[in-house]
């Protein structure tokens, strides 16, 4: 029982630590921070930081890459102070390179930079360089603050002091202090750090981008696409918010060719496109159809019109035959009467018959123009490397017409696919 109790009682123990020892950082991820610390010091000129800083990570994890940048570090801290530890370190260091090392890319380097040092370390042996090389990493080890940011033309203001450029290296006491990272079309970001003391802390601070704002007048009918994706309905000033960099516009109506525009954004500035579209040769003959269908019917009427008035002289000649002989000038007329009213009969038949097939193609036309969505949805990549969605199939109509012949006249049949 009391051996029952004792493992419940460990069990509950390492549960927090397991948890704490979860989030605590491993030694790779804090040399990884200690190396890209180091690297940002060397590229800024400030060797003693970069030293700092790599010999934090070469005790974590020593790796022969680290190793020679350590060691470069202290050779162009040497040729800035001309102190003997930086030129022995760096002698050791590289050394250690080789042999860790013997197949590394950065072999012919070592050797090359032990070709310069060694003689410069052989030389001062006759005549030593006054200094005391505790001093030396006395200074190495002070305690330093590293605040660096990706955010170009970024000022950054260390405890109320004047703004200077990323990356920011300060020597510090230890302790708390306060720094302020503004940088054109960003937010500006506020932030507490504490250094800690003998250490180089790095703090990178990543800055929240601006908007930018589109504004788009369209036609209200159309409809918005960016970057392959449906936004909105068109109309007068739609306002966009997107990300800097560039965007694919798309604008789609009814009856109108797409309107495609590539747009460079400046963070947090504000841009405005005015899109006219142009109709579609389907549109144009769909419109053609309609007024050709317009001037069939009017047609259709015309001769209905004429086809009237000669059945009219036919009755009127009927009703005087009843009443009166007729002369054969007269019964001529009235078969010629005959013949115009059959005919302008057919004629109007097949006019209103040709205005309605004109106007239904038309009409399939106008409702079957739709925007191509090939261009509106298209294939590819955004700006940030997703995939766009892929397009619909667009749409696929077929239409036929074909006169027929009935026993008492004539007529046509409409068919198709869509």
């Amino acid at each position: 029982m009391k051996l029952a109790l004792i493992a419940l009682v460990l069990c509950a123990a390492s549960v927090p630590l397991s948890a704490l020892a979860a989030d605590a950082p491993s030694d790779l991820d804090r040399a990884k921070e200690s190396f890209k610390a180091g690297a940002t010091a060397y590229a800024a000129g400030d060797y003693l930081a970069a030293i700092q800083a790599l010999d934090a990570a070469y005790r974590l994890t020593p790796l022969p890459a680290i190793a020679f940048s350590l060691a470069q570090a202290h050779r162009r801290q040497y040729f800035v102070d001309h102190e003997r530890d930086h030129l022995d370190r760096s002698i050791a260091l590289f050394r250690q390179y080789i042999e860790l090392a013997p197949t590394g890319s950065r072999r012919a380097d070592a050797l090359d930079a032990l070709s310069q040092l060694e003689p410069l370390a052989a030389s001062q042996l006759k005549a030593p360089v006054a200094g005391a090389p505790a001093s030396n990493a006395e200074v190495a080890r002070r305690t330093r603050v590293l605040v660096t940011t990706d955010a170009p033309g970024a000022r950054l203001v260390f405890d109320h002091g004047p703004a200077t450029a990323s990356p920011l290296i300060h020597e510090v006491e230890p302790g708390k202090h306060h720094v302020r990272v503004e940088a054109p079309g960003f937010f500006p970001m506020e932030r507490d750090l504490t250094a800690v003391p003998g250490e180089l802390t790095a703090v990178p601070i990543v800055l929240r981008e601006r908007p930018s704002t589109l504004g788009i007048w369209t036609p209200r009918d159309a409809d918005i696409y960016i970057d392959g994706s449906y936004l909105s309905p068109g109309g007068e000033a739609v306002m966009v918010q997107l990300s800097s960099g560039k965007h694919r516009l798309a604008i789609g109506q009814k009856g109108h060719r797409v309107e495609l525009r590539d747009v460079t954004m400046e963070r947090g500035k504000a841009q405005s496109i005015r899109v006219e579209l142009e109709q579609t040769p389907q549109r144009v003959t769909s419109q053609v159809l309609f007024m050709a269908g317009g001037a069939s019917l009017g047609a259709s009427l015309l001769f209905s019109t004429f086809a009237i008035r000669a059945e009219n002289r036919a009755e009127d000649f009927l009703g005087q035959r009843e009443s009166r002989n007729v002369t054969a000038a007269e019964l001529t007329s009235y078969n010629n009467s005959i013949l115009d009213r059959d005919r302008l009969q057919i004629a109007g038949g097949v006019s209103l018959l040709a205005s309605a097939g004109l106007f239904i193609t038309g009409l399939f036309l106008h409702e079957l123009d739709q925007p191509n969505p090939q261009l509106l949805y298209r294939t590819g990549q955004r700006p940030g490397g997703d995939p766009l969605p892929r397009a619909p199939e667009a749409p696929k109509a077929q239409l036929k017409l074909a006169p027929t012949f009935f026993a008492n006249g004539l007529g046509a049949m409409l068919g198709g696919t869509f």
